[in-house]
């Protein structure tokens, strides 16, 4: 289920349970909402807030972790090849190939990207062709001299390790949030929103704040879910990084 699917359905059933507390004043005799039972129904209300208000900042603590850790795997990888690409620049012609390779990948990686981010995650776009060639011409390279051999073994170790932060980028693609804690925080929620509806006067402005409650409660729950599903929707990873890696081509090789 999409995140904003989850927070409509989340505001519908907040708001369904506070229209049924509202009912249910109507409905139970006068004395089950004495004061007595009104101070036992907003102690138990409550324990259930701090629960869900922990439980959500947990939530969005372990989200933004992982929208954080994900930029910074694309951040680290366009640097490496800004490095990878200085390295190549030093056999002069014969890296000519292994450098355009390189481009072709930081570029792919843009067109991967932003086709993620507007429709999700799609496995056959990422099977890692470019990541093959770019190997295969730096093998290629000759190693005639003591220099050569030193920058090619670098660049093998530098693409390596950029090898492995886009398949991790690509394993931590799934939502790290459990679902179980989404559908317990909702019904906290519900809980919440029911005991407000049972004591809270019927009229207009107690109306809109408990809406706007529920609204700030359903967004907080969407920008969880749109942090911890980075590759699509409202808040993803941004192509900077590989868009001024490629500026960072362009330069050194006019100037090289």
């Amino acid at each position: 289920m999409s995140p904003a699917f989850i927070s409509i359905l989340t505001f519908s059933l907040v708001f369904l349970s506070t229209i049924a507390g509202m009912i249910m004043q109507y409905i139970l005799p006068e004395h089950h909402l004495s004061e007595d039972s009104k101070t036992i129904i907003k102690a138990s209300r409550s324990v259930v807030i701090g629960l869900a208000a922990l439980t959500l900042g947990l939530l969005i603590a372990t989200a933004k972790e992982s929208f954080d850790t994900k930029g910074a795997e694309l951040k680290s990888s366009a640097s490496k090849m800004i490095v990878i690409n200085r390295l190549l620049l030093k056999y002069g012609h014969k890296s000519y190939e292994a450098n355009n390779a390189l481009k072709s990948v930081a570029m792919n990686g843009i067109k991967i990207l932003e086709k993620t981010n507007s429709e999700g995650i799609d496995p056959k776009i990422l099977r890692g062709e470019g990541i093959d060639i770019f190997l295969n011409k730096l093998l290629e390279l000759p190693e005639d001299t003591t220099q050569e051999k030193w920058i090619k073994s670098t660049v093998l170790s530098l693409w390596n390790d950029m090898a492995i932060s886009r398949w991790k980028i690509y394993e931590n693609s799934s939502a790290t949030v459990s679902p179980l804690f989404i559908f317990t925080l909702i019904f906290w929620l519900m809980t919440i929103f029911f005991s407000l509806g049972l004591i809270a006067p019927p009229n207009l402005v107690v109306m809109a704040a408990l809406l706007m409650a529920n609204v700030s409660m359903t967004g907080a729950i969407l920008l969880t879910l749109e942090l911890d599903q980075p590759y699509g929707g409202l808040v993803h990873i941004s192509t900077e990084p590989l868009n001024m890696a490629l500026k960072q081509f362009q330069f050194i090789e006019l100037n090289n």
